[in-house]
């Protein structure tokens, strides 16, 4: 994949969103971070299907052929960003069938979209990014996260969360474009 320049910024300005989820004593938990990341990633992705969702409400699960194409995608990405930040990761062995998942993100699906879309969004749109492409980039910004997470958690649970996390957000109906400040 060839990242743009415009990408390249805008993954800066995501891992920056996702650090100001901090929770007590401005620490990120691991899991919450590489899930929210990840779920926007799929969300970004979501929003590209072109699917008519007319009277569906935020948070249904739509199972399309899309989601089942462009997650693995996103998937592949943050591989290749791993192994880009890293070589010396061993990202053969990742997504086997022991998937360890690590704890269960602090945050539901609906309540990470809400803290970050709104402002990714428009970050997005100032880079001139459609949703494919800030659904990539964002999927490098979940690969850095996941790296600066490993030592807490490892690359497997890592990997696997933001592995679950671009599925979730592919697969799900995202809320309301509202500012963080304006939502009830």
């Amino acid at each position: 994949m060839q990242v743009t320049e415009a990408q390249h910024n805008f993954v800066g300005e995501i891992v920056d969103l996702v650090a100001a989820l901090s929770g007590d004593e401005r620490e990120i938990h691991p899991e919450t971070a590489i899930a929210s990341a990840a779920r926007l990633a799929g969300s970004f992705m979501f929003r590209s299907f072109d699917l008519e969702l007319a009277g569906v409400e935020p948070g249904t699960l739509i199972l399309s052929k899309e989601a089942d194409e462009k997650a693995p995608h996103l998937v592949e990405i943050m591989t290749a960003a791993l192994k880009m930040f890293d070589d010396r990761l061993d990202t053969s062995k990742l997504g086997g069938q022991h998937r360890m998942m690590g704890e269960e993100p602090k945050l539901e699906i609906a309540q990470s979209l809400k803290a970050l879309q709104y402002d990714a969004m428009l970050k997005a749109q100032s880079h001139s990014l459609g949703p494919v492409q800030a659904a990539e980039a964002v999927a490098i910004a979940t690969a850095f996260v996941v790296k600066e997470c490993i030592a807490n958690i490892g690359i497997d649970v890592g990997f696997n969360v933001g592995a679950a996390g671009f599925v979730e957000g592919c697969k799900t109906v995202p809320p309301a474009l509202v500012p963080p400040s304006v939502q009830h």
